[in-house]
């Protein structure tokens, strides 16, 4: 389904000349203005969040702090290191109340099970070992996981109700997770092992990819426990012969492209925390986008934000034209139109579950040969 299809439309009041705006009185404590400011209000987090066209976003120190490491290390200032950018995400997330220390000690647990299991099994020697070790732990109940496999979570895999879906701190606990925590833990606990993996997308999809010792590109689907082929998943997920020409799918993401990702990830924690698409999000999307111009997850999350105004304002305001109204109806078109021409595309809710069972049919098909 192409970005235009998926995307419903909310703009046809554009169709009338632009004029000067009239706007009904406001109520106490809201913004007055007509426009795009320049300005930014910043507002508490304890303040409840009204629209306007005033651009704002909530001033939250976690967040903030988050966001700060977060562009260093895009933007090379600091190393790259996913555990700790995942952290930086749950931390602002829940306020400042996680301990790093506590968080690595989790994670470095797993690790030096997953190190023993790999010496006892005497394949240190081979470079796939820790891919080997790692499928283990995620697929198969043993003593490393406490007899407890890791399960794809169906009750709510988009986080639309509890956005700790997406941590990997509540996949370690509860042994369920979707297709984001599941490769990311994957690849913190690779990179810390000293192996290669990287991340890939898919539509609505985050999956593994890393070299076999054939040195061929090996994909694992961690959400039903199995690997497949690219030919599978362009088929399975409609995905273009363009749309991978242009890097948008079934590409190895590098160390720059998964710290934009977390950044993405820490923009999404915010808007679900406090129901607002704002210069929060913008000023990340605009970061990530200004080095890496057809990341697409940056793109969507753009195509968001404007279809997000556009709707709330013809939601107070009807469909009186204004240069608010205006900017937003371009970005939001101008950003469609270059997802088209990347080739990307999107699947239904009801596409992405119907999926995903398809892929677990499929392993528990291959298991049972």
């Amino acid at each position: 389904m192409k970005a235009r299809a998926f995307i419903s439309f909310l703009f046809a009041a554009f169709a009338t000349s632009l004029s000067a705006l009239n706007l009904p009185p406001l109520q106490a404590g809201e913004f007055s203005a007509t426009a795009i400011n320049s300005e930014i209000k910043y507002l508490r987090p304890s303040n409840s969040v009204r629209f306007d066209t005033v651009q704002y976003m909530v001033y939250d120190e976690h967040f903030e702090k988050s966001y700060k490491e977060l562009t260093e290390m895009f933007d090379g200032v600091k190393p790259y290191n996913l555990k700790r950018a995942e952290f930086l995400v749950e931390n602002a997330f829940y306020e400042g109340t996680m301990d790093y220390k506590v968080f690595c000690h989790d994670i470095d647990s797993v690790v030096d099970v997953l190190n023993r299991f790999i010496d006892v099994n005497y394949i240190r020697q081979h470079k796939t070992a820790p891919n080997f070790a790692i499928f283990e732990y995620f697929t198969k109940p043993s003593p490393m996981n406490g007899y407890k496999k890791f399960v794809y979570d169906f009750e709510d895999p988009l986080g639309e109700k509890d956005f700790s879906v997406f941590f990997t701190s509540k996949l370690l606990r509860t042994h369920k997770g979707q297709c984001t925590s599941m490769p990311l833990l994957y690849k913190i606990l690779c990179d810390d092992l000293g192996g290669h993996s990287a991340l890939a997308f898919g539509p609505m999809h985050l999956y593994i990819k890393h070299i076999g010792e054939d040195g061929k590109w090996v994909n694992v689907e961690l959400t039903h426990g199995g690997f497949v082929r690219d030919v599978w998943l362009m088929e399975t997920m409609n995905i273009s012969t363009e749309a991978i020409r242009n890097g948008i799918f079934l590409c190895a993401l590098n160390e720059k492209e998964t710290i934009a990702l977390m950044m993405m990830q820490l923009s999404r924690a915010y808007q679900f925390k406090y129901k607002s698409s704002d210069m929060f999000v913008v000023r990340s999307v605009d970061h990530v986008l200004n080095a890496l111009p057809n990341f697409s997850n940056a793109l969507v999350m753009k195509l968001n934000y404007h279809q997000d105004c556009g709707r709330k304002y013809l939601e107070r305001y009807g469909g009186d034209p204004s240069d608010y109204l205006e900017y937003h109806h371009k970005e939001y078109h101008r950003t469609v139109t270059q997802l088209d021409s990347l080739g990307y595309s999107q699947p239904t809710v009801e596409e992405y579950n119907a999926n995903q069972a398809k892929g677990k049919r499929l392993t528990e098909g291959q298991s049972n040969e």
